[in-house]
């Protein structure tokens, strides 16, 4: 019988074994400044990028073989690295030029190397032990490794961030972040060159038109002032004598800042400055609001961002396994005929009602009216939990009153709430306006525990937030005339009429169908999107254009 040689053993491995896995590549308009590797077109993940070394390309060697599911070992005591995969062995001495591959010897250009905790070997290891091809693309800093296998497009993450306004660590920490994403072509995209949020659209537009495919979501790590966001101005016109307005609001004096239009590539760059509601309906300026994917900020800067990761990652190892109760701190403040209309808490506990929505049925839902301050310290001392805050306020924080000095939960007791970490959907409040250092938000999530609050980046006044409609009824029994109104509780019909409460219907019901958080938050963005566009010719419109560019989901995307 014709024996087979180690080195076809492995290449049919290869060829059966290669899945799509987590992918890397780094880009800039300025061209890429570190070395990238792709298998069969596909970018490989690295939390620790191949290097130069003395004129060798040196790459990880345990991303490459967990990638195609080899098992692999460090024995501590020997200094060796062991990769295993079926009846398949490949072993190597760290610093040693020397590597056995099913026993046999195989000689490396360099030796193994170690840097950062990670085995480093030559890129022609790759060639010369597992069978595959091995081309240097000098021009693009790229190891183009090759094995015959069919090629599988992967939509593209981008991780955005600005290389200036990081530390080394917070950059490691992005890197080992991507890696995370294990179906996708991680994109780590440089923004430093970008001033304004046009350009860096155009720019991640050409990106992906190079790199073909479908987009899986765009994850920004920084400040608006380190990666740009788009600038929105207040400026709304509904229809003509409308009981509300009539002609123009618009604040002339104040931009705000929106994320929204890095959702989708369908919009023209030179009408994303100075976004304003007015402009998209009265004069159909080509501006989407539709989000086709995901987008999540990092709203810390420099030294801020990898503390955050591990704060994310120790999260995540606190709620694994376990039900996360849902609590609700609310102090409404918007009161028709002794009716909480803006009681986000409420519609939550009538969401729950099984005649109504039935919503939250595996989920246990507290919610608190009294002693705000009191129970929200108890809650996070209890274990972790999904908090929710409805009430007025803004970057200081949430507040009793309406005149907001009377706060409940400001940025001192938000950086003081380190028993359990938190998520947290801020309700009706400005509270990420600006994006920038001076919030409850940051404060939340740079000293505090504070994970992935959702939040408002343009201080909304929850016009038409509602939980009763005043509506027409039918004549009571025993009385006489047909013009008879009453308060009727919004349901899913009466949600559709652009009640910004449609968001928050749609947000928990992609929760209770077993999405994760920020799945279930752009789902229910492009739901409410949709509804506000159709709604376009009347007031409500007006305000859902709005509501849909304010809202913003902050800090890191799942996994």
């Amino acid at each position: 019988m014709k024996k087979i040689r180690c080195n076809s053993l492995i290449l049919l491995l290869l060829i059966v074994t290669l899945l799509p896995f987590g992918s890397f590549a780094n880009a800039s308009g300025a061209g890429n400044s570190e070395i990238n590797v792709s298998i069969d077109g596909r970018f490989v993940s690295f939390d620790v990028p191949p290097q130069m070394i003395n004129g060798r390309v040196m790459v990880p060697l345990r991303q490459i073989f967990e990638g195609l599911g080899a098992k692999v070992g460090w024995n501590e005591k020997n200094q060796t690295v062991s990769g295993n995969k079926g009846d398949i062995a490949v072993a190597l001495v760290l610093n040693e030029k020397k590597a056995t591959v099913n026993g046999k010897t195989v000689t490396l250009d360099a030796p193994s190397t170690q840097i950062k905790g990670r085995t480093f070997v030559p890129a022609r290891f790759v060639a010369e032990s597992l069978g595959a091809d091995v081309k240097w693309d000098n021009a693009k800093q790229q190891v183009i490794i090759t094995t015959g296998a069919a090629v599988v497009q992967l939509d593209n993450y981008f991780f955005v961030y600005n290389s200036s306004k990081v530390a080394a660590t917070d950059l490691d920490a992005i890197r080992r972040f991507s890696t995370n994403f294990k179906s996708t072509n991680n994109i780590i995209f440089d923004a430093s060159q970008y001033a304004t949020a046009p350009k860096l659209y155009d720019a991640l537009k050409a990106e992906q038109a190079k790199l073909g495919g479908k987009i899986a979501g765009i994850q920004i790590f920084g400040l608006a002032s380190d990666v740009p966001s788009f600038s929105y101005v207040h400026k709304l016109k509904p229809l003509e004598g409308n009981s509300e307005w009539n002609g123009v609001e618009h604040n002339k004096n104040e931009k705000f800042v929106s994320d929204l239009f890095y959702s989708n590539f369908n919009s023209d760059s030179k009408y994303l400055t100075d976004v304003t509601v007015y402009g998209i309906i009265q004069e159909n300026q080509q501006i989407s609001i539709v989000p086709e994917w995901s987008v999540s900020r990092l709203p810390l800067t420099k030294g801020e961002i990898s503390k955050y990761v591990s704060n994310y990652e120790a999260y995540r190892k606190q709620i694994e396994g376990k039900s996360v109760p849902t609590v609700a701190i609310s102090a409404p403040y918007e009161i028709q005929d002794d009716i909480a209309q803006d009681d986000i808490a409420y519609f939550m506990k009538r969401m729950k009602e099984e005649k109504e929505f039935g919503l939250f049925s595996n989920t246990d839902l507290r919610i608190y009216y009294k002693d705000l301050a009191a129970n929200l310290a108890k809650e996070n001392n209890s274990g972790v939990m999904d908090l929710v805050v409805g009430s007025d306020g803004g970057t200081e924080g949430a507040a009793l009153k309406k005149s907001g000095k009377d706060y409940f939960f400001d940025r001192k007791s938000a950086a003081s709430l380190n028993s359990n970490y938190y998520t947290a959907f801020f309700w009706g409040m400005g509270s990420a306006k600006g994006l920038d250092t001076n919030s409850i938000i940051h404060d939340g999530m740079a000293k505090g525990k504070m994970i992935n609050p959702i939040a408002y980046t343009v201080p909304t006044y929850n016009r038409d937030v509602a939980n009763y409609l005043w509506l027409p009824i039918p004549t009571p029994v025993g009385e006489t005339g047909d013009d008879w109104h009453d308060y009727i509780a919004v349901d899913k019909e009466l949600l559709k009429e652009n009640n910004p409460f449609f968001f928050v219907y749609k947000y928990y019901e992609a929760i209770e169908s077993g999405k994760k958080r920020l799945q279930s938050f752009h789902e229910a963005q492009a739901a409410y999107a949709n509804l506000t566009v159709s709604n376009k010719q009347n007031l409500r419109a007006a305000l859902g254009y709005e509501n849909v560019i304010s809202l913003h989901y902050l800090g890191l995307a799942d996994y």
